[in-house]
């Protein structure tokens, strides 16, 4: 009886082990979740950006907030910068309409 017991007692112990590591998807997704595991700003956004485009929904990162909201002559000289380095970010990255035949913002 003792056995049995023990063996019940161990089974129950084990079973409830894997509930407590469980992590829900929402959870991975969060910025806190993220941070704390190493990722950057830039992986939360990427991770936000493909979470509202799954719910159809827009998004736009904190940089590109403040990149809208300025003045005409800053974004234009920003544009121009993003034009002359490939590297800079012009924020058309995840906002464009995927179309089959290429243009000539694909160069």
């Amino acid at each position: 009886m003792k056995k049995k017991l023990l063996l019940f007692a161990i089974f129950a112990l084990s079973v409830q082990i894997p509930a407590h590591c469980a992590i829900s998807v929402d959870r991975t997704m969060s910025e806190e979740y993220l941070r704390n595991n190493g990722y950057s700003k830039q992986i939360y956004d990427t991770v936000n950006v493909g979470r509202a485009r799954a719910l159809g929904e827009e998004y736009y990162s904190s940089e590109e907030i403040k990149f809208k909201s300025s003045k005409a002559p800053v974004r234009w000289w920003k544009r121009f910068h993003a034009y002359l380095d490939p590297a800079k970010d012009d924020y058309s990255f995840y906002h464009h309409d995927t179309a089959t035949e290429p243009s000539f913002s694909d160069l």
